[in-house]
């Protein structure tokens, strides 16, 4: 499981008390390689609650990333939600195992 590096409150599932754990050793030069990093990215593989906080928060975010991570094509697998409203996404549809 991929924890998230945010808010030390931003999850967690599972009793996780580590939240936002990176986020203090975020530094002007780990901005400016992630910005480069993802200006290569061809896509976003998203899960559904990452989605959700990504797509409340993005669209109307003041960041450089802002015009990167809105114009990426963006894939969303999700069992549960039907529809995905964030600009230059796609809904990837699965199923459990066992049929259901």
């Amino acid at each position: 499981m991929m924890q998230a590096p945010g808010g030390p409150d931003e999850d967690r599932d599972g009793g996780f008390a580590h939240g936002g754990w990176a986020v203090p050793f975020t530094g002007e030069r780990v901005l400016e390689l992630t910005l480069e990093f993802d200006r290569g990215a061809g896509a976003l593989l998203l899960g559904r609650k990452t989605y959700q906080e990504f797509a409340a928060a993005w669209p109307l975010a003041d960041d450089p990333f802002v015009d990167v991570v809105n114009g990426l094509p963006k894939f969303v697998a999700s069992r549960t939600l039907t529809g995905v409203g964030w600009r230059n996404c796609t809904l990837v549809r699965g199923r459990r195992r066992g049929g259901g």
